[in-house]
């Protein structure tokens, strides 16, 4: 590669506006040549808030869109998203393309394109590792971007942050990382990984592993948008309820149960995602914990010149809160809560 490698991002966002402006504003801040933007409800409002930057590319994922580019729009999320980012790397203007989701935000320890430049030629993508955000138990939230950062040690298995049978690193969310590709070689965008070939014999190309680039995961803005991920897996599910094991749907009747009582919420949230400050000390004396202040504000101020984006939980649960709602409503008509 020659010159200086031009990177982007692309994300499939169905989120309060807040989050995706201040998820545009931060790596456009970093030097991201275009942000792709696929809109899953193609009538999202945010869609006007962006179409007006000349590095981003807004997609309205409407009935149009899904014709063009997939025999029908796929029910599930995780393929909707797979499809429009392997779109994005077959039309932008780029030699990288980060594949991730509007609450994942790239840490970079110096320039980014400095740091893709070194990727060596035989590497078609490189592995970009996440942090996960966690909180202070009890502690009040000022922002959606308040908290400390859980360490992802790849490889490892004697972390000490806290565990379960289905998370067994201490990750809420995932700790599998997010995909940078080298664009225009004909490689399909997974989740986690790219492929080359057909959903049967699919080959995942070799990688180079990126040690100095990282994401962080608000795994959860908030205890309210941390419980409606759940909520939104219930409503889309009726169809195969009798395969879910027990446990996950009596998760998913005490979380529906905590919905419109804060403190309930909060403390359900805390079992999971929260430490005390004196197990955040010793996690962080260990390296198993960074704190450190994630704050977009001065990149929204940037990018959106005299536009006040609101980021308190309020503002965001407020926006948020109708839409898992109706997802209340669905999994309840359909006898999964």
């Amino acid at each position: 590669m020659t010159g200086t490698p031009r990177w982007g991002i692309v994300a499939t966002v169905a989120e309060p506006a807040p989050l995706v402006l201040a998820f545009v504003a931060h790596h456009l801040t970093l030097g991201a040549s275009e942000i792709h933007i696929y809109l899953d409800e193609p009538n999202d409002p945010v869609g006007d808030a962006l179409e007006w930057l000349p590095p981003v590319r807004v997609t309205r994922c409407d009935k149009s869109y899904w014709q063009a580019v997939a025999p029908r729009r796929p029910r599930r999320h995780n393929n909707r998203q797979s499809i429009n980012a392997t779109h994005a790397q077959s039309v932008c203007n780029l030699d990288y393309l980060l594949s991730c989701d509007a609450d994942e935000f790239l840490r970079p320890s110096s320039r980014v394109d400095d740091q893709i430049a070194e990727i060596p030629e035989w590497a078609t993508w490189t592995k970009v590792f996440n942090l996960e955000r966690t909180m202070v138990r009890g502690a009040p939230q000022q922002s959606i971007f308040d908290g400390a950062f859980k360490v992802h040690y790849q490889g490892r298995e004697d972390t000490q942050l806290r565990t379960s049978d289905l998370m067994p690193i201490g990750f809420t969310g995932h700790a599998a990382g997010k995909p940078m590709v080298r664009t225009k070689i004909g490689m399909n965008i997974g989740i986690h990984v790219p492929r080359y070939g057909h959903i049967k014999d699919r080959v995942v190309p070799p990688h180079y592993p990126a040690d100095q680039i990282e994401l962080i995961h608000f795994d959860g803005l908030t205890p309210l948008h941390w419980a409606g991920k759940f909520i939104r897996q219930a409503a889309k599910t009726p169809d195969r309820l009798e395969q879910l094991p027990p446990f996950r749907i009596a998760q998913w009747r005490k979380i529906a149960a905590s919905l419109h009582d804060d403190q309930a919420l909060r403390t359900l949230y805390d079992e999971v995602n929260a430490y005390d400050e004196g197990e955040l000390t010793r996690l962080e004396d260990e390296g198993y914990v960074v704190r450190e202040v994630f704050d977009p504000t001065k990149a929204l101020e940037s990018v959106f010149p005299g536009q006040h984006v609101d980021l308190t939980p309020e503002a965001f649960d407020a926006a948020l809160r109708p839409r898992i709602d109706q997802w209340l409503r669905t999994a309840r008509k359909h006898g999964v809560l």
